[in-house]
């Protein structure tokens, strides 16, 4: 190319024209990384944030982990009961932080009171299409469903619910069209007893013709523990992104027997990839009886690859 021919372009390409041509392209592709990346006001992450993010969520957390061993060898117990007489009394839920950073912005989703949940990367499930046919499933409904509503209002996806104790769906969400009611307990096995009827996750996953659940909530009265180790024993990566849980610990905080027995558990869901980023106490629980056994949990699964992790 000659020096003539550089002149020649250089000022063609200066001419208003090109520059207006220029401007709006430059324009167009500017509103579309940030139609893509914007999702009410909140940015979306890129997969290389994502996958950074979560490395160092998880060395971090593991280094809580191997605090929570050294406490617990630390806190030697009276026998038969769970009474710490080391220098340090760490009161149960202590040994089980929500040490995880999700990778999204944390927002409380459904009614202030018991019933909202702490969710993480709405701005995630808000990004979904109707392509993307995003899965909700509640286990355990009763007569609030504020959380269910919320989740409808906000995303294009559709929740299935199941709760033998009820025979529909209550409050908030009542009448939706895109809520789907099934008059089942989920536990640990498929069977029919004193007139209820109670299928394992795998089962009304298969009969809904499911293989991914975008956010499972668990507050199912104390039948988490056989409804989650079904899950664990039947899947070999748990089949949902994140888990809203609330835990009903009322034996598990008496004794040392107990005490293990739950913390065997917990070693169990984080050895399915499951890390807690959020907890909050049943407050409204714990001022009427005085028991503070109930917790709830944030989880996000870091073992699979699902629209949170964006593909990591």
């Amino acid at each position: 190319m000659t020096a003539t021919t550089v002149r020649d372009l250089t000022r063609n390409l200066l001419r208003p024209r090109f520059l207006v041509a220029a401007f709006i392209v430059t324009a167009l592709v500017t509103m579309g990384v940030h139609r893509d990346r914007l999702v009410n006001n909140v940015r979306l992450l890129s997969a290389p944030e994502v996958s950074q993010n979560i490395r160092n969520a998880e060395r971090i957390y593991q280094k809580q982990v191997q605090k929570r061993k050294s406490y617990i060898r630390e806190n030697n117990v009276i026998e038969g009961a769970w009474m710490p007489e080391a220098k340090e009394m760490m009161p149960f839920w202590w040994y089980f932080q929500p040490s995880f950073n999700c990778p999204y912005e944390i927002e409380r989703v459904g009614r202030f009171n018991d019933g909202g949940k702490w969710m993480c990367g709405m701005s995630v499930l808000e990004s979904m299409t109707k392509e993307d046919k995003c899965v909700i499933y509640s286990l355990g409904v009763f007569d609030d469903s504020s959380w269910e509503k919320e989740m409808i209002d906000r995303t294009k996806c559709q929740v299935y619910a199941f709760d033998a104790s009820v025979n529909g769906i209550a409050g908030d969400a009542a009448g939706n069209p895109n809520i789907h009611f099934f008059k089942y307990f989920i536990g640990g096995e498929d069977k029919v007893a004193d007139g209820y009827t109670w299928k394992t996750l795998k089962s009304v996953m298969e009969e809904n013709g499911h293989d991914w659940i975008d956010v499972l909530k668990i507050d199912i009265e104390g039948n988490e523990f056989a409804a989650l180790n079904a899950m664990m024993d039947q899947f070999k990566v748990l089949p949902f992104s994140q888990l809203q849980l609330e835990i009903h610990a009322h034996d598990d905080m008496k004794n040392l027997e107990k005490f293990n027995k739950f913390l065997t558990f917990w070693e169990r869901l984080e050895s399915k990839n499951l890390r807690p980023f959020w907890s909050e106490l049943n407050i409204v629980y714990s001022r009427l009886v005085k028991d503070l056994s109930l917790s709830e949990y944030s989880f996000i699964n870091i073992g699979s690859r699902h629209k949170f992790l964006q593909n990591v």
